[in-house]
């Protein structure tokens, strides 16, 4: 509790953000129904004008043995002086299933986006890979690699600017997670997204998160991303650094 008392001056300064956490998951680990939540509503008025509204959800069911599956959405909407200035969601599904009962498993995915603010009125995916977990201590953490691939989708809000595009993209990533004290976690997950025809294609992402536990349930999370794509739409940088301060409730 002391500790959350230190923070509550960032918290009540830095606007919050949905997040739903990024470490990786093994079957049995936490046999049964969990997830997470998170939100927040951000308002100021007088020299400055803005408002936000945020959701997160993450809803996961590990059977225990075989199979997991879990569930992300997240919602962004953001005003800044009557105008809007952001609005995106986000859902993502995936299934984990073991194929020599340790180290090694199959994976099976689909995604949907929007943000306007990127001119993507819809992207969609649906992929598959297999993931292995290349260490695993109780001392140093675990360690992860995959590998796969999927069909991706996107209809831009501007077809004459912006085509709609359909690609099939080689996925591929590292990740690695590592908790301490008592129920804290830090983690890190590195995604490289070429395009199968032309390598010049692609994009990547690279993520750190912290997790602290404050009372209970309740825990804050600190997150930084940085995504970076090689070829964006006309009108969208290259570049998008995020850092994010929230606070998570798990049930």
């Amino acid at each position: 509790m002391r500790f959350f008392l230190l923070l509550l001056p960032l918290l009540m300064s830095t606007p919050l953000f949905a997040l739903v956490t990024i470490a990786p998951v093994d079957i049995g680990s936490h046999p049964g129904l969990s997830g997470n939540v998170s939100g927040s509503l951000s308002s100021k008025s007088g020299n400055t004008d803005k408002k936000e509204y945020v959701l997160g959800l993450r809803v996961q069911y590990d059977q225990g043995k075989e199979y997991l599956a879990w569930g992300t959405f997240t919602y962004n909407y953001g005003e800044n002086s009557g105008t809007k200035n952001e609005e995106k969601m986000y859902g993502h599904l995936r299934t984990i299933h073991a194929l020599d009962g340790g180290d090694w498993c199959a994976e099976l995915f689909l995604q949907s986006e929007q943000d306007d603010f990127k001119d993507i009125n819809e992207r969609s995916l649906a992929g598959a890979g297999v993931r292995w977990r290349f260490f695993n201590s109780e001392e140093w953490g675990k360690g992860y690699a995959g590998i796969g691939g999927f069909f991706e989708r996107i209809d831009y809000s501007h077809p004459l600017i912006n085509p709609h595009e359909a690609n099939k993209r080689l996925n591929s990533y590292v990740a690695y997670t590592k908790s301490f004290s008592v129920g804290s976690k830090l983690s890190y997950i590195g995604y490289y997204q070429p395009l199968i025809a032309d390598s010049g294609d692609y994009v990547t992402s690279q993520t750190a998160e912290l997790i602290v536990p404050v009372y209970g349930k309740l825990s804050l999370t600190l997150l930084a991303k940085y995504l970076y794509d090689s070829r964006p739409p006309i009108g969208v940088e290259k570049k998008d650094t995020t850092f994010l301060t929230n606070l998570l409730w798990e049930f």
